[in-house]
């Protein structure tokens, strides 16, 4: 799909947040329970495009992209407590919640009167995307299959590969490069109960619902990275910059605001109008700056040396600092003695 067309996508992604679908881009039509049969069960509902079970959320759509006519579905992001535990405890957690949906859309698509299914939607959403992707293939000389994400923190995948998804990255979103790097930062914060206790912190301020209490006890699960299939296309930071030495400064500031929906569907607009953007490709062979940077946005086996081990150290550093300030004693020594340790972690985790 074209950037336009994704741009589109990304303001589908924003509606799907409301149970109202406020801010439908023009063109996508909801559908109703007639033209989608699903079956239902105990705290499932559809009505108004919208499908809801429990904490998980889509909207299902038709609307012709690319000359297409298309079958599309926006899965909701994290928007309470129940999710961010997914976010943290295991992003696969929520997705058989969409069993009868997913059943629904399946046979439609095989209907016929569709040319090809798109999944996409933001955050946690995107992340759903990436799962509904993997477990459909294309068919040969009929129904295809595409996705775009936006601020995708990625999903535990099995083995192999899928260049069909497109993720949109804002540079700075620290959502995604958290994703990318779960085990590495669960390695740390679990060597160093200070850290952790303020990590904590932060994430149950910044996380719907989530209490600090549920952040330190997801610690443990922290030992998989999430994974984003398909190529990335890099949106400018804060300050417009899209150098990997800014990009990587802009990360260490672990700014929530830059993983908002909003923010995405206006840096897709800038894109799709001719503003700045990196296309990164599945395996940029040949390309050192864009191995490094899939390296810091995706956990794909590392391409570029330990690079990403040197962006690890220099974002957790940073966040360190940003957490404790000056009034927490002892934080920058604590965190040095862990930083020691970051070459052992780097080799268990196959990072160089």
């Amino acid at each position: 799909m074209t950037i336009a067309t994704d741009a589109i996508l990304a303001q589908l992604s924003l509606a799907a947040y409301s149970d109202t679908l406020a801010g439908l881009p023009p063109g996508f039509t909801p559908l109703s329970a007639q033209e989608l049969p699903i079956t239902l069960g105990a705290g499932e509902s559809f009505a108004g495009g919208v499908y809801r079970n429990q904490n998980a959320a889509a909207a299902v759509t038709e609307a012709v992209l690319d000359g297409k006519t298309s079958l599309v579905v926006a899965f909701r992001g994290s928007d309470d407590g129940l999710d961010s535990q997914s976010d943290l405890n295991g992003i696969n957690r929520d997705f058989p919640l969409f069993a009868n949906l997913v059943q629904a859309v399946d046979a439609a698509a095989a209907s016929g009167n569709y040319q090809q299914v798109v999944v996409t939607g933001h955050s946690l959403g995107g992340a759903f995307a990436q799962l509904y992707m993997q477990a459909h293939p294309d068919q040969p000389g009929g129904l295809t299959y595409d996705a775009a994400t936006f601020g995708s923190p990625g999903a535990i995948l099995p083995p192999g590969g899928d260049a069909r998804p497109t993720n949109y990255v804002i540079a700075d979103d620290p959502a995604v490069y958290l994703g990318a790097h779960r085990a590495e930062i669960g390695e740390v914060l679990r060597a160093n109960d200070e850290l952790a206790e303020l990590a904590a912190q932060r994430a149950a301020e910044e996380l719907p619902g989530l209490t600090q209490e549920q952040a330190l006890a997801s610690l443990g699960s922290l030992t998989v990275n999430y994974e984003n299939r398909g190529d990335i296309i890099l949106l400018p930071t804060r300050d417009g910059q899209l150098a990997p030495e800014a990009d990587v400064a802009a990360l260490s500031q672990l700014d929530p605001a830059r993983h908002e929906p909003e923010l995405y569907v206006q840096e897709l607009a800038d894109a799709a109008a001719g503003g700045g953007h990196i296309f990164i490709p599945t395996a940029p062979q040949g390309n050192e700056g864009l191995a490094f940077l899939r390296d810091v946005y995706n956990s794909d086996p590392p391409a570029s040396g330990d690079a990403g081990l040197r962006v690890l150290e220099q974002v957790l550093e940073g966040w360190a600092q940003d957490l404790g300030g000056g009034a927490v004693a002892g934080l920058n020594d604590a965190f040095t003695s862990v930083r020691d340790e970051f070459a052992g972690i780097g080799n268990d985790l196959g990072l160089i």
